[in-house]
């Protein structure tokens, strides 16, 4: 089973196009392992609307927050983490405010390449280790932690910052840092890639792509892939036939009161069409990937609550 796989793990990153629903599906497979009985920390990166409200929780405002029994979600702002880890270093409040309070530091915080991204995988890193408390003291604080890294391009270079800086800074904190975050993200006994995708050109190029330069490049190899918004068949291949012939007809008419057959036939062909494109891009994904690919169904509707959430935890169960 996929979900007993990617469960097994303490650490899943999704990554994907932007707009392909990595939230909803981030969601979806922290409440399947709450579901399983497992303490979850849904972890996003400067999200501007935060997944919790999918949940039917409030905003995490930087802090880990509890949405359901035993599922908790944080929004992670890079500089709210940079000045935490100042806070760490230099333990003096007199000496940490005047270094924050800098412009210098500002400047420096805004143009260091890659240290926004470091920083976030570092308190990733501190979360995936964290104990529960004093009582508690083998035991880790969550059961497993699920990110919504950020879209793709992106998320690339968002995952390389820790192989840069661990080549770059041989000695000191920050380098031994970047080793360790490396080390957890190429575990693979700890921590799944998995890729997100729609069924559409660009998001499933984007995938294939990122697949190979996460193998290549990271020697990190995604453990699956996820192609939500799916539309899943609704006709026979008879029904589908007669569509056509009475589009192709020019058929009259109407299907029901208040409803032009000419509509429907539109609106069927539509779906027909949809299918068959999402049958294709999964061919693509399938033949591209030499990793388990799981079908999440298009939800229509205009916004998505818990019980969707429910059902696309349920799909990712059966997968």
């Amino acid at each position: 089973m996929l979900l007993d796989d990617l469960l097994s793990r303490r650490l899943i990153v999704l990554t994907g196009k932007g707009g392909v629903g990595k939230s909803v599906v981030g969601a979806s497979v922290a409440l399947a392992a709450r579901e399983r009985g497992q303490r979850v920390l849904l972890v996003e990166v400067a999200a501007p609307v935060e997944a919790a409200r999918l949940l039917g929780g409030a905003p995490s405002k930087g802090r880990e927050t509890e949405v359901l029994p035993g599922l908790s979600t944080l929004n992670l702002d890079p500089a709210v983490v940079m000045d935490q880890y100042v806070r760490h270093v230099l333990p003096v409040g007199a000496i940490a405010r005047r270094v924050l309070d800098s412009p210098i530091y500002r400047r420096f915080f805004a143009a260091a390449p890659g240290l926004k991204e470091l920083m976030v995988l570092g308190k990733i890193m501190v979360l995936e280790e964290a104990r529960a408390g004093l009582a508690h003291r083998r035991r880790k604080a969550w059961d497993l932690i699920v990110v919504d890294a950020p879209a793709t391009g992106h998320g690339l270079a968002f995952l390389k910052v820790p192989l840069a800086a661990s080549r770059a800074i041989p000695v000191g904190p920050v380098g031994h840092n970047a080793r360790r975050v490396l080390e957890l993200l190429r575990d693979p006994k700890r921590t799944a890639l998995v890729v997100v995708a729609v069924p559409e050109e660009m998001a499933v190029v984007e995938a294939l792509e990122f697949h190979r330069l996460a193998v290549d490049e990271l020697e990190i190899a995604p453990a699956a892939a996820v192609l939500n918004a799916c539309h899943e068949r609704r006709f026979s291949n008879e029904e589908e036939a007669e569509v056509l012939r009475l589009t192709a007809a020019e058929a009259r008419g109407t299907l029901a009161p208040g409803v032009p057959l000419p509509a429907a036939l539109r609106a069927a062909r539509r779906q027909i069409r949809r299918r068959r494109l999402t049958r294709l891009y999964r061919g693509r994904l399938g033949r591209g990937l030499p990793i388990p690919l799981v079908s999440l169904p298009y939800l229509f509707r205009e916004r998505l609550g818990r019980p969707d959430l429910q059902l696309l935890a349920e799909r990712l169960e059966a997968a």
